[in-house]
């Protein structure tokens, strides 16, 4: 389903027509030209004796880069996840072999860094069947080819031409039909066509038709996936791939204006630049993200935020990267590094604006959310930089959307400094494909296996529920704004069970949250389950329950319409082969009895106990 015709609107007009002039083409830059030229390395050297940001980024580079001399080049196999895993690495060690090779002018840093190409260069393909990896390979091979170009062999340069042209651009114009990515709105279109137009500018003057072609493509396709940014910079894959396809969407964007001077306006899209601030309000106080769909909850250095803090000016934006900078440097040490989105660190280095005037950040808001997309998201918070703070975020939207769950009017939920309700987020792929998930892993129509995986369907997440359905995957739950809170109108993805139902939440000044759930019964009774998943220990009361975790306790108090009957249920372990155990996850749940054609309600308070 496409956005409002207003975004999509939006989209193409500002820059879905464009197409590059013959004469932009031949304006293209010489080698170096992707993401720094000549000009930008010699004043990359001042400011790594000047800035103290650029030194620790460098320094994480240079230990990568250092620990790879004596290992084997990249083993590109297949473990469940095909190549992907093996095409970031190899990408990330090309960059940091070649920017260290260019910063040093030591050859033991460009022999490794041409192994490792050369590694990938001879591979029969770049596995185009799952055509994630070859653009995570493509965007790898260029820029080595083209940070390295002034020392390649006339030979290497051929070579390494050569599979960019054979292995990732032409492959990607062969059936375009049947690949979704190049019209579509995840991330898949972001990083195929990012991956592809950086490989194209890497080799225009061998094959300037093709890259022209590619190049044209991308521009045309990209407003589609650009909706996925408006209104207000929210992302609905969650905060994990809003990292994965933004990156290579801003890559692109930089590609385009290294070359021809202007980025094609991929930056004015509804909702992009404002969404710089989206993982900083995504992220609750325990530092925790709040990992809904197919998100982790974990979140380390993203180096996009460089370029968005260069773009708007606002140092802001990589204070917590800048923080994240010696855990990354002793998890690399260690043996231990966590992630990789450091694979483009590289990149952060380049897009590092040591001239941005240091300056405390605006005080975001304690209320955010996002009304529009395919995902529509809220979080509260009783204050920021305060781990005890209270912290909910909710979610509606729909399941038949990229990467999504059975979650319309989920939540987690932070206070002092515990997640009290969860989000497992993601089962793992290659787990799932292995036992009997192949074909419906992402497959998101009603009748699809995913949702029989615990931690997609209905089962894994914090809902009301009406006779244990599940949700309607044609339905679109909306959010809207209320006094100190949110309410999302749940009818369109239960209508098939009750007339209506809507829930509502409120951060109340005490830190405490009311949760009220108002259902309207159609010509049959229903059986009304509210479910919170937690890892804390529970305990019944009269009316709920108290969790304890630590020294922490949080009380969760019920009334209701109806007669309330309260369970504690062990969910940890595996209901199916394709199922991962989720050690101490208990699901508590409240369930009452409503009447046919009659009204009903669920108020829930859940208080955090000050010690």
């Amino acid at each position: 389903m496409l956005r409002s015709f207003a975004t999509h609107f939006a989209c193409a007009m500002i820059f879905g027509a464009q197409t590059l002039s013959s004469k932009a083409w031949e304006s293209v830059s010489p080698h170096p030209r992707l993401f720094a030229n000549a000009a930008r390395w010699e004043t990359l050297n001042d400011q790594l004796i000047n800035d103290t940001t650029s030194k620790n980024i460098l320094a994480v580079i240079r230990d990568a880069a250092e620990k790879l001399l004596d290992q084997s080049p990249v083993e590109y196999v297949d473990k469940g996840a095909f190549w992907h895993g093996p095409m970031r690495q190899a990408q990330g060690r090309i960059l940091s072999l070649a920017m260290m090779f260019r910063l040093t002018g030591e050859q033991r840093f460009l022999t490794r860094a041409k192994l490792e190409m050369k590694t990938m260069a001879e591979l029969p393909t770049w596995y185009p069947q799952h055509f994630l990896d070859t653009a995570e390979g493509a965007l790898g091979m260029a820029v080595g080819l083209d940070w390295l170009h002034d020392v390649l062999s006339v030979e290497e340069r051929v070579l390494f031409e050569d599979a960019l042209i054979e292995k990732a651009l032409r492959v990607s114009l062969e059936d375009e039909a049947g690949k979704s990515w190049i019209a579509g709105s995840n991330n898949w279109t972001a990083v195929c066509h990012g991956g592809l137009v950086v490989a194209a500018l890497a080799v225009v003057e061998r094959e300037p038709a093709l890259a022209k072609q590619i190049v044209d493509r991308a521009l045309k396709n990209m407003p589609r996936y650009a909706e996925l940014y408006a209104p207000a910079g929210a992302y609905s894959e969650g905060p994990d791939y809003w990292a994965y396809g933004t990156t290579f969407y801003a890559l692109m964007a930089e590609a385009l204006r290294m070359n021809f001077g202007m980025t094609y306006d991929l930056e004015k899209a509804p909702g992009f630049l404002q969404t710089a601030d989206y993982t900083l309000q995504m992220t609750a106080p325990s530092g925790l993200l709040y990992n809904f769909a197919d998100t982790g909850s974990s979140i380390g250095i993203e180096p996009i935020l460089f370029w968005f803090a260069r773009e708007l000016k606002r140092d802001d934006l990589i204070h917590r990267e800048v923080a994240h900078l010696p855990a990354l440097h002793e998890a690399l040490i260690s043996g231990t590094p966590r992630g990789d989105a450091s694979r483009m660190l590289p990149l952060a280095l380049l897009w590092r604006d040591p001239s941005i005037k240091t300056r405390s950040a605006t005080r975001p808001p304690l209320r955010w959310w996002s009304e529009g997309g395919s995902q529509p998201q809220a979080v509260m918070r009783s204050a920021w930089n305060d781990p005890r703070a209270t912290f909910i975020g909710i979610k509606a939207g729909k399941a038949d959307d990229s990467h999504a769950h059975m979650d319309i009017g989920s939540f987690i939920l932070e206070a002092n400094s515990v997640r009290w309700a969860v989000d497992l987020g993601r089962e793992s792929y290659p787990h799932a494909r292995a036992n009997g998930m192949a074909t419906d892993l992402f497959k998101t129509t009603q009748e699809s296996k995913r949702w029989n995986i615990f931690r997609c369907g209905p089962e894994s997440h914090n809902l009301l529920r009406f006779n244990n359905a599940s949700q309607r995957v044609d339905g679109k739950a909306g959010i809207r704004p209320m006094d100190n809170g949110f309410m999302i109108d749940l009818t369109p993805v239960v209508s098939d069970q009750v007339s209506s139902a809507q829930r509502q939440f409120t951060l109340n000044p005490d830190r405490s949250v009311s949760i009220r759930d108002e259902w309207t019964t159609n010509d049959n009774a229903s059986d009304v389950i509210w479910q919170w998943l937690t890892e804390a220990k529970a305990i019944k009361t009269d009316d709920g329950f108290v969790l304890k975790q630590s020294v922490e306790t949080l009380s969760i108090h019920a009334s209701a319409s109806s007669a309330l009957t309260f369970t504690i249920e062990d969910v940890s372990l595996p209901k199916n082969k394709f199922d991962s155990p989720n050690p101490g996850l208990t699901r508590l749940t409240i369930r009452l009895q409503t009447a046919a054609r009659t009204g009903g309600y669920l108020a829930v308070t859940v208080t955090p106990i000050n010690l």
